[in-house]
């Protein structure tokens, strides 16, 4: 199998993740230390007021807290010729586990169309799906480009040695037929 093994991928969440942190942060720590700054509050009302710096400093150490998980958090899939593991990390740090390449039966195939997307675009994943538990099933691949979603299909399926198991629209057209 030569050079292009171990198969390596990286995930790390969705950019949409860190906003809530950052806006807990704007909202309960900038923005209350800005007010005390504006009004000129001298320490002495502060100790007095003692409210004002206990939110800052509770809101300032959740977010940063928060933040730090979402920017920690990440997934790495290391796929070699006898082996597949999941390594996670942050708030993903459950998601750890190896199991031997043996156990997965094929390469899944999934095409997605999407008609509300504007020229109705079309996804297209790889998994690496396993014989008895579904949860370790793996996705290898997902993109929009067609030729790049074959290239590596047949790519992966000659490096793992693995049958390429392509979605099967026929059943769902067979249900709505036996129903009339």
């Amino acid at each position: 199998m030569g050079g292009d093994l171990p198969l390596r991928f990286h995930t790390r969440p969705l950019a949409g993740q860190v906003v809530w942190p950052l806006l807990g942060l704007v909202l309960f720590a900038v923005l209350p230390a800005a007010y005390a700054l504006d009004q000129d509050l001298s320490l002495d009302r502060l100790r007095e007021e003692w409210g004002l710096p206990l939110g800052v400093v509770l809101g300032f150490l959740v977010s940063v807290t928060l933040l730090l998980r979402c920017v920690l958090t990440r997934l790495e899939v290391v796929v070699t010729d006898s082996q597949v593991s999941l390594r996670g990390s942050g708030a993903l740090r459950a998601f750890t586990w190896s199991e031997p390449l043996e156990h997965y039966v094929g390469l899944d195939c999934e095409r997605r169309h999407h008609p509300d997307w504007i020229g109705a675009q079309d996804e297209y994943g790889i998994a690496l799906t396993h014989r008895k538990d579904p949860e370790r099933n793996v996705v290898v691949h997902w993109g929009r480009d067609a030729r790049r979603f074959e290239d590596r299909l047949a790519r992966y399926a000659q490096l793992l040695r693995l049958p390429v198991r392509r979605e099967q629209r026929a059943p769902l057209t067979q249900a709505r037929a036996a129903r009339r």
